[in-house]
């Protein structure tokens, strides 16, 4: 009796070699070329289908991490970069208090400057005057700010005070100074901060109007007329407008213009009215005209 070979399995039980590969399907059941290429478009549609949907969902996770980062409370984020860089917050933080300090210097500077100038006769203002070089300081085009206070472009180019002027005004020293049309700007040359300006009507001898300490160049008067537009209020004033004439109590005074106030300090204790064509200046103290001036 024979045995069975080695791997075979039990008798009456078929095994198939190993090459077999049970039976064909016939050629009916074999799908044919389109469907099989459905198939593949089938396959390719749900595999994009499936990519798409994970795509969105993925850039929205992101974009849902991104706003939350951004709407994070500004208190947080400001910690954050303190922490992260506290030298440079340190830093900020002295620069802005540094500026606060430079401005309080060059506002008291300003002031003493101012009043001191003030002082100054005839003869040295015409002395101040002729110390500076106009013509060679000044400056072709200025585009920027040149205003008492004002950080002014660092390629602009600034020239020593004469010496001759410390003789009698020794305020300007360790400053320098450039000109626009006729004014001329005191700077600061380690800041590049204006100090002072000096207008053109400080020593202009011109025409002025003289009432009661209050002189005013043509080219003063003019600002003024300038910064009052053609329909302020005008009020009806029923007296003689000589100067020195008390303007009544229920008549409203006016302040001048900021302009006017910068380019003409000595405006600053005084008010105004317009009355018919004529612009009253009024000392608000005794309510005294000091001066009286021709809208046109």
């Amino acid at each position: 009796m024979r045995s069975a070979p080695s791997g075979a399995g039990p008798r009456g039980h078929f095994q198939a070699p190993r090459s077999y590969q049970g039976p064909r399907a016939s050629r009916a059941e074999r799908p044919s070329r389109s469907q099989r290429v459905q198939r593949s478009e089938r396959s390719h549609s749900a595999e994009r289908r499936r990519s798409q949907t994970a795509e969105p969902r993925k850039s929205t996770q992101q974009r849902a991490q991104r706003e939350l980062r951004q709407n994070k409370p500004v208190e947080r984020r400001a910690q954050e970069r303190e922490r992260a860089s506290p030298g440079k917050a340190v830093e900020v933080g002295r620069a802005l208090k540094g500026n606060e300090h430079l401005e309080q210097r060059v506002v008291e500077k300003h002031s003493e400057i101012q009043q001191a100038r003030t002082r100054l006769g005839s003869e040295e203002r015409q002395k101040l005057h002729r110390a500076f070089d106009v013509q060679k300081a000044r400056v072709s085009r200025a585009s920027f700010d040149h205003h008492v206070g004002k950080r002014i472009p660092r390629h602009v180019r600034l020239f020593r005070i004469p010496s001759t002027v410390f003789v009698f005004f020794p305020y300007y020293r360790d400053y320098s100074y450039f000109v626009v049309d006729d004014d001329i700007c005191i700077v600061d040359p380690r800041t590049y901060v204006v100090v002072d300006v000096i207008d053109a009507g400080y020593w202009s001898e011109g025409r002025p109007q003289v009432a009661e300490g209050l002189r005013l160049s043509e080219r003063q008067i003019a600002l003024v007329r300038d910064s009052i537009p053609a329909d302020f209020p005008v009020v009806d004033v029923r007296l003689r407008l000589a100067l020195g004439a008390e303007i009544p109590e229920h008549v409203t005074l006016h302040e001048f213009a900021p302009i006017v106030l910068d380019r003409v300090p000595a405006l600053r204790e005084y008010r105004f009215l317009v009355t018919g064509d004529q612009i009253v200046i009024v000392h608000p103290r005794d309510r005294a005209i000091a001066l009286v001036i021709d809208r046109r």
